[in-house]
């Protein structure tokens, strides 16, 4: 089940109210922090499994493993309920109730579709979301707010370098002291910095304008009012359509800093289930990897966000099956989080992680 939630949570902000006052200042910041990496708060998203067409029976038969027989009767359906923005990490998800996948592992999966970071994480907070799509650098923050929260897979949302089309800028070799929009210690700033990294510069290589919304980065970018840009999907694909020059990408350099994560309270209730949520998601992945794009591209375009004129110039990358993360990536992660003062230095890969794969 796919659904969209409107910007108006009252009922989520009363319920908030009442949690301890270190925890609704972090809250605030955590959601000045993340908002700068998230889609317009106004945007309308619809839902991908209500009016695109379904991948055929047919198709999805080749591609997905069939479920076992078995003679005993069905027990009740686990309810997981995951928060998320449109974007291309989402795919796997929304596929696996495309695909009946949920059905065959007896998940009852609701995806819950935000326009607004900050009632994501209002939800979440609220106990109204299972888990989140979320990211390193938000999970380092949530410990830091003693908000237990716990990696347990790998997404593959990626975030491309790109330059002006009429910035005079062809390669990396040219973007030393050039503008570049971001948000400020956030996902976004810290992909950032690795990129420059992975290309013998510093930080302040570029000089670094604080533009907190995407939609206003793409503007500056297509007026020429800045230089470069660091994007997520569909904003990566819409500007690049336009003529913006492609310079890297976080998964370039083999950074995959968006994961998927879940309260530790509802991993020591449902761990079982978050484990079948994974098998789905990689019997997806391998459907996703083996199918023609032309047999869920509507599916696709509602779920990111892609314009309808894209449709047929959509290419998607093979995705990865789900697992925890590199243990050096996330202490990567923590250390730079530790610098900006967004978490303590001390935060450990093990409280970072939940390993349901060998449960």
């Amino acid at each position: 089940m796919l659904r969209t939630k409107s910007p108006a949570f009252e009922r989520s902000k009363d319920i908030t109210m009442k949690k301890s006052l270190q925890i609704l200042l972090t809250f605030c910041f955590i959601t000045l922090l993340l908002a700068g990496c998230k889609a317009d708060n106004k945007s309308t998203n619809t839902n991908a499994s209500t009016n695109a067409p379904k991948p055929s029976k047919e198709a999805a038969s080749e591609n997905v493993t069939n479920a076992p027989e078995t003679t005993a009767a069905p027990s009740a359906k686990t309810v997981l309920r995951i928060g998320m923005m449109s974007s291309y990490d989402v795919i796997p998800y929304v596929m696996i109730n495309e695909l009946g996948l949920a059905d065959k592992y007896n998940l009852d999966l609701q995806l819950e579709v935000f326009t607004s970071a900050k009632d994501r994480d209002a939800a979440f907070l609220a106990g109204e979301l299972d888990g989140v799509l979320t990211d390193y650098i938000g999970v380092c923050i949530y410990q830091n707010a003693d908000f237990d929260v716990k990696i347990t897979g790998i997404t593959d949302g990626d975030y491309v370098l790109v330059a002006g089309k009429s910035s005079g800028i062809t390669s990396m070799n040219d973007i030393k002291g050039k503008s570049i929009a971001i948000s400020q210690n956030t996902l976004i700033d810290y992909t950032l910095d690795q990129i420059l990294a992975k290309n013998s510069m510093e930080s302040d290589s570029v000089v670094k304008e604080i533009v907190p919304r995407i939609p206003d980065r793409v503007e500056l970018l297509r007026n020429n009012k800045i230089d470069l840009g660091l994007l997520p999907e569909p904003f990566a694909s819409i500007v690049l359509n336009d003529g913006a020059v492609y310079l890297g990408s976080a998964n370039d350099i083999g950074l995959y800093p968006a994961v998927s994560a879940f309260t530790k309270k509802v991993l020591d209730e449902k761990s079982e289930a978050v484990r079948d949520l994974y098998l789905a998601y990689n019997e997806a992945v391998a459907y996703i990897n083996k199918t023609d794009i032309s047999s869920y591209e509507d599916i696709v375009i509602k779920t990111v966000g892609y314009p309808e004129e894209m449709k047929g110039q959509i290419t998607i990358e093979p995705f990865r099956e789900s697992k925890l993360p590199p243990r050096e990536d996330v202490e990567s992660a923590i250390a730079w989080a530790s610098k900006k003062e967004l978490c303590s230095s001390d935060l450990t890969y093990e409280q970072m992680v939940y390993d349901v794969y060998s449960k």
